[in-house]
């Protein structure tokens, strides 16, 4: 079975307690795909099985509370933690190590816009944990993240409808559009600092 299978079982069979434990465990690096258990939640809002209200606030609080279980697991049991039981949960030394020295280079506007990235999704409270991080700020930027990477997934979920499998199919796929999506935004932020500099 592969994880975008399990996500669709999740939400099927447990409904609000399997979209939330999916988005729980995918928060701090076992990748069940958030992009399919969002989408396919909210396209299951005209069958009656969901509220647009209840996937969002489930989906938000779901992300924060499992980057704070990742956060934890950083600051209290650190790397050395990490690098000898991820590998039971999916976690790699690779992708972890590649987390890690984004943090360090981009630290804590990563842990807002990271949750709209792939593997950086889900990995992200580590390094934060182990650089400790003042809480506050990180459940702040979490719960940000979480929001807007929520609200997304949920409008392109109220797009696709009926067509699950459309989700099913594509769903892995959807970070790689926000990646572009923020790659532009910060592209343009950049050329309107740039030209009012030169204004000047």
């Amino acid at each position: 079975m592969n994880l975008t299978q399990l996500a669709f079982d999740l939400i099927s069979k447990l409904g609000y307690g399997g979209l939330f434990f999916g988005l729980f465990i995918d928060s701090f690096g076992i990748p069940i795909p958030s992009e399919v258990l969002v989408p396919l939640a909210t396209a299951l809002v005209s069958q009656g099985k969901f509220t647009l209200l209840g996937v969002y606030i489930v989906s938000v609080v779901a992300q924060t509370l499992g980057g704070l279980a990742g956060y934890a697991i950083g600051r209290y049991a650190g790397e050395p933690f990490l690098l000898k039981y991820g590998k039971y949960v999916l976690i790699s030394h690779r992708d972890l190590a590649r987390t890690h020295i984004a943090f360090q280079k981009y630290g804590r506007i990563l842990t807002l816009v990271g949750r709209c990235l792939p593997v950086i999704r889900g990995l992200i409270a580590y390094p934060a944990g182990i650089a400790e991080m003042p809480l506050g700020t990180f459940v702040a930027y979490t719960a940000i993240g979480s929001a807007v990477w929520t609200a997304f997934l949920m409008y392109l979920g109220s797009l696709l409808g009926s067509h699950l499998d459309l989700i099913e199919t594509y769903g892995h796929q959807l970070s790689y559009v926000v990646i572009g999506l923020i790659v532009i935004a910060v592209g343009w932020h950049v050329r309107q600092v740039l030209n009012s500099r030169k204004a000047r």
